[in-house]
C-alpha cells in the first residue's frame, strides 16, 4: 500500500470514528430526553388533580369554607369570591353593610337639626350617618384574629362555630366620649339618658361623629382581648353549598362586637372603664 492510500485511509478512519461517537452522544441524549420526558396525558392528569383537590378545599359544599370565606369578605374586605358567594358584586355588598349602620330607626331626629362644631363646620344628621357607617364598616375590618371552630349541618342548611376578637364596645364609647368632651366641655354627657327622645337622638348623633372624627384622625380600632365564641348561620342551595342568609351579615356584626376588656393601644394598658352601651344594638 503506497504511503498515500495509507494517509487516506487513516483520515477515512478518523472521520468515521468522529462519526460514530456524535451518533452516540446524540442516542444517549435521545435516550435520557425520553427518560425525563412525562408522557402528555400523564402531566395533563396531575394538573387536573392538582386543580381538583384545590376546588375541593376551596368549595363552598363545606359550610367551614364557606363561613370562613364570609368573614374573610366582611373582616378582612377579600372580595374576590363575594359574588359566588353572596351573588352580589363587591360594590352592592359595600351598599348591604353600610344600610346596616345607615339605619338607625330608634332615633328620632328633630327637624332641619345641625351640628355646627367649634371651627364652624356644619353636618346634617344623614352626613353623620354617613360618616358612621363607613368608620363602622371600615372598623369591621380591621379585625384580623377570626377562625372556625366546629360546624353541623342540619335539614336548613348549617350552623358554624367561630371564634372572634371582635369589635370593643367599651373602647368605641371612650373614644367617642373623649372626643365629645374635647368640643363640647366635660359636662356633655350629662344629656344622656333623658326622657327626651329627641334629646338623646342628638346626643346619639354627636356620637357618632365624635367616633368618625376619632377614626379619620389616626385612631386605632379597639378590640376585646379575649375572642367571642358564636355561631354562623348558613342555607344551603339546590347545588349542595353553603351561604349566608340575608340575616347573616347583620348577626354576625352583632356578635362580633362586645363589651368585654379590651386593649388601650394608646396607653399600652387594658380597660374595663364603664362607658356607653355599643352601637351594634341599634342595628
Amino acid at each position: 500500500m503506497t504511503k498515500q492510500k495509507k494517509l487516506l485511509n487513516k483520515a477515512g478512519l478518523a472521520v468515521m470514528t468522529t462519526l460514530t461517537i456524535l451518533s452516540l452522544v446524540a442516542c444517549g441524549n435521545n435516550d435520557q430526553s425520553k427518560t425525563e420526558e412525562k408522557p402528555t396525558e400523564t402531566v395533563k392528569s396531575e394538573v387536573v388533580d392538582k386543580k381538583e383537590d384545590l376546588s375541593s378545599e376551596n368549595s363552598f359544599s363545606d359550610p367551614e369554607v364557606a363561613a370562613k370565606t364570609f368573614m374573610d369578605i366582611v373582616f378582612k374586605d377579600k372580595t374576590s369570591r363575594v359574588k359566588e358567594l353572596t351573588h352580589l358584586s363587591p360594590e352592592q355588598f359595600k351598599e348591604t353593610e353600610l344600610d346596616l349602620f345607615r339605619k338607625n330607626g330608634s332615633l328620632h331626629i328633630p327637624e332641619d337639626w345641625l351640628l355646627q362644631t367649634p371651627s364652624g363646620s356644619t353636618y346634617t344628621s344623614n352626613e353623620i350617618l354617613e360618616g358612621y357607617a363607613r368608620t363602622m364598616v371600615d372598623m369591621y375590618q380591621d379585625i384580623d384574629d377570626y377562625t372556625t371552630m366546629s360546624s353541623e349541618v342540619t335539614e336548613e342548611g348549617a350552623e358554624v362555630k367561630v371564634s372572634v376578637r371582635g369589635l370593643a364596645g367599651k373602647g368605641l364609647g371612650q373614644a367617642a366620649r373623649e372626643v365629645t368632651e374635647k368640643y363640647l366641655g366635660p359636662d356633655a354627657y350629662k344629656y344622656n339618658g333623658t326622657d327626651s327622645k329627641e334629646l338623646n337622638t342628638v346626643m346619639q348623633l354627636v356620637n357618632f361623629w365624635s367616633l368618625t372624627h376619632y377614626y379619620e384622625h389616626g385612631g386605632v380600632t379597639p378590640v376585646v382581648q379575649e375572642p367571642m365564641i358564636f355561631t354562623i348561620y348558613l342555607e344551603k342551595d339546590k347545588h349542595g353549598d353553603f351561604a349566608p342568609t340575608e340575616d347573616t351579615l347583620k348577626e354576625l356584626y352583632k356578635d362580633a362586637y362586645g363589651t368585654n376588656d379590651y386593649q388601650d393601644n394608646s396607653k399600652g394598658k387594658s380597660t374595663d372603664t364603664p362607658t356607653e352601651q355599643g352601637d351594634a344594638d341599634d342595628l
